[in-house]
């Protein structure tokens, strides 16, 4: 690949150390950067990668989605990997490609990226990286609950000398909890690594999944009869030689929408082919110094339009600048783009941070574009009809954080943002149910963040965090849909004994709207979470779990309006090998 001939190359030049700003920074949540490593990872007992990323303020993730300060615009990469959905209308994530268990550290970028990871990353950048492959290891993991829901996946990997492969594969049926809300689906992956010497790393990795599902609709619009179906490919082959990056990717996506009782039967299909390059230079002990370009080609074709084609180039160059006297880092970035379809775009960013020992803060301004994907210009559903005069978005984000180390047990994170949005790009459904995606004009999110990590004693932990957002159409001066003025998560961990574990997650979201009137409201609710386990052996190689979702069995609805389930559990067994 072309990537890889250009990065044999590079490795024969005179290579000098990585620059002060590509060392990792766990800061705490109130800095620019969040990190949150694999000891941490384990000590939450947390079931899926959504619960890991729920204790962060500000960020909101379900089983194939994220939204950070209320943007779903948020890219998310494993190893440099883009995961986010290709066949997604709104900022879906195939989550189940990474497992918890493989992850290395998680970093997160609230409300900032752009520069370095390009375009609709307005909500900001999660970077995932996972554990090397050294020996021979894997794991299965098997569960099943009520209304018919079962899953199981295992992957397994394996090393030899500098080589390294691991496969990975899962399946999951659900029966639903309401009329045509069953679903079905299957993955399979597959990962070759090759490090042949310190700070040279290949990786070589595929994707598919397979889904099939039913479509409900809102209650007050049933779509008893709506389907779907999607398949996913995803290809990647990732390079670092020293201080030289790049990727390659193609990732494909089909969509399937029918309806017999609408006489609806569409068919969509994505092609997009990325090539990306970074290089980093450290100027002096002080001085980071940071640049790339990217190219990126997409095609649709579907049955109801004519195919489209579009392109897109980018370049980015940051500058990290350290202080003797102080301790300031100051980092200056801009990335530039060009599109074939819609206005060229500069985007700066600009990021002090102060830090001390036991604490630090941090303020931020970016710019980012988020272009409207195919599936919003051009996907038909039963309740969905396709908009292909889709204009650009654009937004600026500023962030102001304070992080605190109260006590080695106590710490406490503290952040206020303002996000202002021109061109938005939403979903707007007419008094019949039926919608389209629109730009909306300017609106802008206001609000702040607190997060609290606690170890109680040497059994228990409790974790919290609260976002307040307000979000408003600046012309109308009404509130977004499905945008929550408070959040509130709190987990509550205890260990009585050194193989049981035992879990209190509380869940509560204020009010929302479901139309852009304002006169249509979701109720608030307080959903109340359990789960255990128990490790059988001294290695923990070995547990039985079970959870139990919405435990007082209230009835309520998710903030788009859709039912959610009541008592829900759930109950398996973990094998590590």
């Amino acid at each position: 690949m072309v990537s890889a001939v250009l990065l044999v190359i590079f490795s024969f030049l005179q290579m000098t150390p990585s620059p002060a700003g590509a060392e990792e920074k766990n800061s705490g949540s109130g800095s620019g950067r969040i990190v949150i490593t694999a000891g941490e990872i384990k000590a939450m007992n947390a079931n899926t990668t959504g619960d890991v990323l729920n204790r962060v303020p500000g960020v909101k993730a379900g089983d194939t989605s994220v939204s950070i300060h209320g943007s779903s615009k948020v890219k998310v990469f494993v190893n440099g990997k883009p995961i986010n959905d290709p066949t997604s209308n709104h900022g879906g994530v195939r989550w189940d490609m990474v497992t918890l268990e493989e992850i290395e550290k998680i970093e997160i970028l609230r409300g900032k990226g752009g520069v370095e990871h390009g375009s609709d990353a307005s909500g900001g950048v999660i970077l995932i990286t996972t554990r090397k492959i050294e020996r021979i290891k894997g794991q299965i993991k098997t569960q099943a609950g009520k209304n018919d829901a079962f899953n199981t996946k295992i992957n397994a990997s394996v090393a030899r000398g500098r080589l390294g492969m691991a496969v990975s594969g899962e399946y999951n049926t659900f029966g639903g909890y309401k009329p045509n809300n069953d679903k079905k689906t299957g993955r399979m992956g597959a990962r070759l690594e090759y490090s042949p010497e310190e700070n040279r790393d290949f990786i070589l990795s595929a994707d598919y999944t397979h889904d099939e599902r039913g479509l409900t609709g809102l209650p007050e619009f049933p779509t008893p009869h709506s389907r779907k179906e999607t398949e996913i490919s995803l290809f990647s082959f990732l390079a670092t030689i020293d201080k030289f990056k790049g990727k390659t990717y193609l990732n494909q996506g089909k969509k399937h929408n029918t309806d017999k009782s609408r006489h609806l039967d569409k068919t969509i299909k994505v092609k997009k082919f990325g090539q990306d390059f970074s290089w980093s230079h450290a100027l002096d002990s002080l001085n980071g110094l940071n640049m790339g370009a990217g190219y990126e080609w997409g095609e649709a074709t579907g049955t109801s339009f004519s195919t489209r084609e579009e392109s897109s180039w980018s370049a980015f160059s940051s500058w990290e600048k350290g202080f003797k006297s102080v301790p300031v880092t100051l980092t200056l970035g801009v990335r530039g783009v060009y599109h074939s379809e819609f206005d060229r775009a500069v985007n700066p960013e600009i990021k002090l941070e102060y830090k001390k020992k036991d604490w630090q803060v941090s303020a931020s301004w970016s710019r980012a574009n988020n272009t409207p994907s195919f599936y919003q210009r051009y996907n038909e559903t039963a309740t969905t009809i396709a908009n292909p005069d889709l204009g650009m978005e654009t937004a600026d984000n500023f962030e102001l954080g304070l992080s605190i180390s109260l006590t080695p047990a106590l710490s406490t994170h503290l952040s206020l943002f303002y996000n202002r949005l021109e061109d938005r790009i939403t979903y707007v459904r007419d008094n019949n149910g039926i919608g389209q995606y629109m730009n909306i004009g300017q609106v802008t999110y206001k609000g702040g963040d607190a997060g609290m990590n606690w170890a109680v004693t040497d059994t228990v932990n409790i974790t919290s965090a609260y976002t307040c957002l307000l979000a408003e159409n600046e012309k109308t001066g009404l509130r977004l849909t499905a945008k929550p003025e408070h959040k509130f998560n709190c987990y509550i961990n205890f260990k009585p004994m050194d193989k049981l574990s035992l879990d209190l997650n509380l869940f509560y979201t204020a009010k929302v709207y479901t139309n852009t009137k304002n006169t249509k409201t979701v109720p608030e609710y307080l959903r109340a979470d359990v789960r255990a386990e128990f490790f059988f052996d001294s290695f923990d190689r070995f547990s039985i779990f079970s959870k139990i979702e919405n435990i007082a069995d209230k009835k309520y609805y998710y903030s788009d309006g859709m039912l959610a389930p009541g008592l829900n559990w759930l109950a398996g067994i973990h094998y590590h090998f």
